[in-house]
């Protein structure tokens, strides 16, 4: 297991926080495919706390590995790591770091992304891309395992050809995870997002000031703002990121974007509206979607029953239905709350959590899953027919770290209306599927 970090008095609380669960192996037969030329590996910024996420990841999953070199900026250079069982010295970033690498993990922002994951690339490596930096580039793929592994086809680790992968931001991941097992069945034609961001999206400094401005404001204390320009505690306020020219900000363009990249579909209509809400952990978000197909109750849940990452709670007669603390230290999404609409024909509401780890800063889906898709990729093949109506609403966590199937929390609450009927026909996928639970079962 990685080791770097010490928490500060201000930051001890994390410490406190629930531990993610150790998640899944590799099968025997992926690891050994990998052992008979296993890679070699580079961590760029695995100072950072995701950086030494990635190295968690890594000796979670027992990922077979040949070197790993250690990169960060020249400030970190000379710093000792801790990794499966062994210390390693942290080198300066430079483009030859990457000679005789075959998969880079980046994440020391867009400026380092944009600088050097090209650089690397042409060396030969197949750089996986935590920052926003690649991902509206042509030709770079965007990539949810679960949802669109496809876009990796053609990309394979030792065949000395380099490559760039780009992951999607948390909101778009935590919407897609839920909704694409109904789009796939009846193809999605409108999608209006509202979201309702924690303090975890903003990273560990803006959780501390959540709960330093909490202290502030019960003492009757003036709240302290350093990380958001106004008070953040018992408040909520648009999204900080800058605003476009449209009126839209950045945010609530990454969901119009990268939905319709991932799912390859340029005419999706989407709108979003992000607002962020002073609570430590768990993104929210309501969304509306239009579909062209029928899809009744039994058949929505049996999708999300059978979609990679999803299980359902559901029990009417004790009113239980997914929380935020039922599915802490879990990793899939927990699916519940279904019922028709007296106004809307056809209209359905699901609710959906699902939780990924207490130590991120963004929402990224599994390096690991990634690298097993890179070296062991099947296509899914989809044949659309139709599509329909629907609209759910999310509740996710994103808090202190990203890579892997525990990179945050999310309740979805969905309404669907359908009209028409849509085949998917998936070819076998390396894409681990979901628990299927439900009431506890």
């Amino acid at each position: 297991m990685a080791t770097l970090t010490h928490h500060t008095p201000q930051t001890a609380f994390l410490s406190r926080l629930p531990l993610r669960p150790k998640p899944r192996a590799f099968s025997a037969r992926v690891k050994m495919s990998l052992q008979e030329s296993a890679p070699s590996l580079a961590v760029v910024g695995v100072t950072g706390a995701v950086g030494q996420e990635f190295l968690s990841v890594l000796s979670d999953r027992d990922f077979p590995y040949s070197s790993v070199k250690m990169l960060a900026s020249k400030r970190s250079a000379g710093k000792r790591v801790a990794f499966d069982g062994r210390e390693y010295t942290v080198e300066e970033l430079t483009a030859e770091s990457f000679d005789g690498v075959d998969i880079a993990l980046f994440s020391a922002g867009g400026s380092i992304s944009k600088e050097f994951g090209p650089r690397a690339a042409e060396r030969g490596t197949i750089v996986v891309d935590n920052s926003s930096a690649f991902r509206m580039v042509e030709g770079v793929p965007l990539v949810i395992p679960e949802v669109n592994p496809e876009a990796m086809k053609g990309i394979k680790v030792g065949n000395g050809k380099g490559a760039l992968i780009a992951n999607p931001n948390c909101s778009t991941i935590i919407c897609l995870m839920a909704v694409t097992p109904l789009h796939h069945h009846a193809k999605v034609k409108r999608m209006v997002v509202s979201t309702y961001q924690a303090a975890s999206g903003a990273g560990a400094a803006a959780m501390e000031e959540l709960v330093q401005q909490t202290r502030e404001v019960l003492a009757g204390k003036p709240p302290t703002c350093n990380i958001f320009s106004q008070q953040y505690a018992f408040n909520l306020f648009s999204h900080n990121a800058p605003i476009t020219e449209n009126g839209y900000n950045e945010e609530e363009m990454k969901l119009v974007k990268e939905t319709r990249k991932i799912w390859n579909d340029t005419e999706v209509k989407v709108t979003a509206t992000c607002i962020r809400v002073p609570v430590m952990r768990a993104h929210a978000e309501s969304v509306n979607l239009q579909f062209e197909n029928p899809l009744d109750e039994n058949t929505a849940m049996e999708l999300l029953r059978k979609a990679p990452g999803v299980y359902i709670i559901d029990d009417r007669a004790s009113n239980t239905f997914p929380t935020p603390l039922d599915v802490s230290n879990k990793d899939d999404v927990a699916v519940g709350w279904t019922y028709s609409f007296v106004e809307i024909k056809y209209a359905k509401e699901l609710l959906l959590t699902l939780f990924k780890s207490l130590r991120c800063f963004s929402d990224f889906k599994s390096s690991l899953t990634w690298l097993l898709l890179i070296l062991d990729m099947r296509s899914l093949c989809i044949r659309f027919e139709s599509r329909t109506w629907s609209q759910f609403f999310v509740f996710g966590v994103s808090f202190v770290s990203l890579f892997d199937h525990f990179c945050y929390l999310s309740i979805m609450k969905l309404s669907l209306k359908a009209e028409s009927s849509l085949i998917l026909e998936p070819c076998q996928s390396p894409v681990r599927t979901g628990t299927g639970l439900v009431n506890g079962r």
